[in-house]
């Protein structure tokens, strides 16, 4: 599938982490018991989000092998880890054995527990504090790494243009983006450029680009201004183990976040779906 669609692997991952911000690791956000504008997918925060379907078709083809058995919300897990490896990450072992959410979120779910787009770091670290699952600072830079693989829409980067002079951001750089992504253009929806110089490979290269001003979400950028996490990004520039170790680690304490076991949730016919309607 990546290579029918290089963009997967970052989708994948990009739909796991907004899974389990919004009340946990439990294929929520698959979900289509709403209409759209009202359910998670409502919220601009999950704008652009991509390839919810693939994790229905590969929940299809277990079960033909292991009927009602694994649920969508491990399967989405392993689809996400999977697309770190492909991408020439490393390879992270997962715990399994979660359990869909047997009730769906809605919109304000996902607006109070998914970071806006104009979000500056200190901020963004809040809402990873608040999954309760012990990441060190470390970590979650580390898991702001994942922006490494993908693109971000035009959409998303406006702010940028309404306070040019909060954001360090090279001179060249900026008037590229204004070029590209024009302050109000309906085009924005549709535009979307590459978070670093390698968008199909998980690196360290996100945080190079951050310390050159040539980021373009404001987190990104930010994290190599403030200075709580100004001095992280150069150890996992120059030592990619070390970045590979910390995410790998912070990978697995995010799949933990609240998810269902034992008796909790149910485990899905199909993940778009919740059992009995």
């Amino acid at each position: 599938m990546s290579k029918q669609d290089p963009r997967t692997p970052a989708a994948l991952l990009r739909l796991l982490f907004n899974d389990c911000k919004v009340m946990g690791c439990d294929a929520s956000i698959l979900l289509d018991v709403y209409e759209r504008s009202k359910s998670e997918m409502g919220s601009f925060s999950n704008f652009g989000i991509k390839k919810r379907e693939l994790i229905g078709q590969i929940k299809s083809m277990v079960d033909k092998v292991c009927p009602n058995q694994v649920s969508c919300a491990d399967i989405l897990v392993l689809a996400a880890r999977e697309a770190v490896a492909v991408s020439q990450g490393p390879k992270i072992r997962v715990p399994l054995g979660r359990r869909d959410s047997s009730v769906a979120y809605t919109n304000y779910d996902a607006d109070f527990n998914l970071p806006p787009a104009d979000t500056f770091i200190r901020k963004s670290l809040g809402f990873l504090e608040n999954l309760n699952v012990g990441l060190t600072i470390e970590e979650q830079i580390a898991l702001l790494g994942a922006h490494t693989l993908g693109t971000s829409h035009c959409a998303t980067i406006q702010y940028r243009f309404d306070a040019p002079w909060i954001i360090n951001t090279d001179k060249e750089f900026y008037e590229k983006l204004q070029k590209i992504c024009p302050k109000g253009a309906a085009s924005n929806f549709n535009t979307s450029l590459p978070n670093d110089r390698t968008p199909y490979v998980f690196d360290a290269d996100i945080y190079v680009e951050s310390l050159r001003g040539r980021a373009l979400l404001v987190t990104d950028v930010d994290l190599s201004d403030d200075a709580l996490t100004a001095e992280i990004a150069p150890k996992f520039i120059f030592n990619k183990d070390l970045f590979f170790k910390t995410f790998s680690s912070a990978f697995v304490k995010l799949s933990t976040a609240d998810v269902l076991t034992g008796n909790d949730g149910e485990i899905r016919r199909q993940c778009d779906k919740l059992n009995g309607i």
